[in-house]
């Protein structure tokens, strides 16, 4: 009887493995790229391998001003990382103090080792020649994470960048546990933050620490009772295949005996895999309104968001326009100090 290991994990990914199937003009989704861009506002991109932007969302409240008002999806990654810069730069996030330096860190995780490092030095690329196009003394860097952080990705035995990206599964998902999380790859994850961003099923930065906490009241509840019901059924199957390579060499007579066993068995897992089943349908019949009140109470928060970005947009604009209007000459001025700061690394 195929395994219940990862019955709970399964029924999580189910309707995101469902979701990108049926997407048939869509590019692999294991070739995406997971990249997050931090200035203040920091930003989750998913990316494919033809460098067009297929998910943002913002990672903190800054980050929800900042993309409320634009649209990255569908963008080429070049493209995108200019309309970051441009609009952070409207709206106050970026300093445009002549003595400022300005510093934009960069992560990425993919299935492909390779095109994730490739897709972040594209990153870091245009988001260099969008400081140079306007004249600015800005370079990206590769993001740096905490020893704390650091430390627990080594106690989880995983990268930094991998333990991250498990962590926005977590908070994007109402069900998935960061311990089902850690077991997947990354192509699943993103999955996840892919199909839930679809839904519209995030919620607010300003209520999240709420809901987490509330979500993770009903957790309690749920949790060691599905547990305790799936280490049952593992039990019970390790039971089953031992009684099952018995019934190879056994005599005639020991057959029907063992054959009986083998039936009372299967019909005992059948019986806790309903139960289990139950468990998480009553689990999420919990979680599904609890979800959508934080998610009717986020709506007018977002509304504020796109308020907030016109109120920074009209604080900064003389500012911004004749920062922008004066590019030429200091590009005449500070080209190579531009050109040696970005070229120069710590």
């Amino acid at each position: 009887m195929k395994t219940m290991k990862w019955l709970f994990s399964f029924a999580v990914l189910f309707g995101a493995v469902v979701f990108l199937a049926s997407c048939a003009s869509a590019v692999d989704a294991k070739d995406d790229t997971y990249l997050t861009i931090d200035i203040n506002p920091s930003v989750e991109l998913l990316v494919n391998k033809r460098e067009k932007v297929v998910l943002a969302n913002p990672l903190n409240e800054d980050a929800e001003i900042l993309l409320s008002e634009i649209d990255l999806i569908g963008m080429s990654l070049e493209d995108a990382m200019d309309l970051i810069i441009q609009t952070a730069l409207e709206l106050g996030y970026i300093n445009i103090e002549d003595d400022q330096s300005e510093y934009i860190y960069v992560s990425s995780i993919s299935n492909n080792n390779e095109l994730g490092e490739k897709i972040r030095t594209r990153a870091k690329e245009h988001i260099n020649k969008a400081f140079q196009d306007r004249a600015m003394m800005g370079r990206a860097e590769d993001k740096g994470f905490t020893p704390e952080f650091l430390e627990e990705a080594t106690s989880y035995g995983v990268t930094p960048g991998f333990l991250f990206l498990a962590q926005k599964a977590v908070e994007a998902s109402d069900e998935l546990l960061l311990e089902d999380a850690l077991q997947m790859e990354v192509w699943e994850l993103q999955a996840i933050l892919k199909e839930e961003r679809a839904q519209h099923k995030e919620v607010a930065h300003a209520l999240r620490q709420q809901f987490f906490e509330d979500r993770q009241a009903i957790f309690d509840v749920y949790m060691p009772q599905i547990q305790e019901v799936k280490d049952a059924i593992e039990a019970l199957e390790v039971t089953l295949a031992e009684k099952e390579a018995l019934l190879v060499d056994a005599t005639e007579e020991d057959q029907i005996t063992i054959q009986a066993e083998i039936d009372a068995i299967k019909l005992e897992i059948g019986e806790l895999e309903a139960e289990l089943l139950a468990l998480i349908e009553a689990m999420h019949a919990e979680i599904d309104p609890l979800r959508e009140q934080f998610h009717a109470d986020s709506e007018a928060l977002r509304l504020q968001a796109k308020e907030m970005f016109q109120n920074r947009k009209q604080q900064f604009q003389e500012r911004v326009n004749q920062f922008l209007q004066n590019k030429e000459q200091r590009r005449e001025q500070q080209k190579d100090a531009i050109d040696n700061f970005q070229k120069n690394r710590p």
